[in-house]
């Protein structure tokens, strides 16, 4: 049998150690350092934050294609001409597709914020899920 299998095998009348509580704070050391660190670290979200354009490039595009749809709607119901309302019309055509462009954009750029902060979260759990996990079995005999 392999040294990992042996690690992996607990005796059938071994009790299970209970993991290390974390401190009376309620945090554990892992989570204080990192909370630390970030603190140390002083970054600003101004040019290194594209989220924020990006939500804010959506939310214009958003603006603009109902300023847009209203201008098509308004300006061909005003006029006989055919010709004139198919101009109208390419406007609307256009003022839709930037709700659908401005609309991606949003979706894309706030799902990025939260699966970062997500992903950073998984990462520090498994870290400290990993660290109690050595620890129990450094205590093993």
């Amino acid at each position: 049998m392999s040294e990992t299998a042996d690690l992996t095998k607990a005796p059938a009348a071994a009790t299970p150690t209970p993991a290390p509580a974390p401190p009376e704070g309620g945090t554990s050391p892992r989570l204080q350092q990192f909370k630390q660190e970030v603190d140390a670290l002083k970054v600003s979200g101004g040019q290194a934050n594209p989220e924020k354009k990006g939500l804010t490039l959506g939310v214009v595009a958003w603006v603009a294609a109902v300023v847009l749809e209203f201008w098509a709607y308004f300006g061909s119901n005003g006029t006989e001409d055919p010709l004139a309302q198919n101009d109208f019309l390419i406007l609307s055509i256009f003022g839709a597709t930037l709700a659908v462009i401005g609309t991606g954009l949003v979706v894309r750029y706030a799902l990025t914020r939260y699966f970062r902060y997500w992903l950073v979260r998984l990462i520090y759990e498994d870290r400290e899920q990993t660290d109690r996990l050595i620890a129990a079995l450094e205590r093993r005999p």
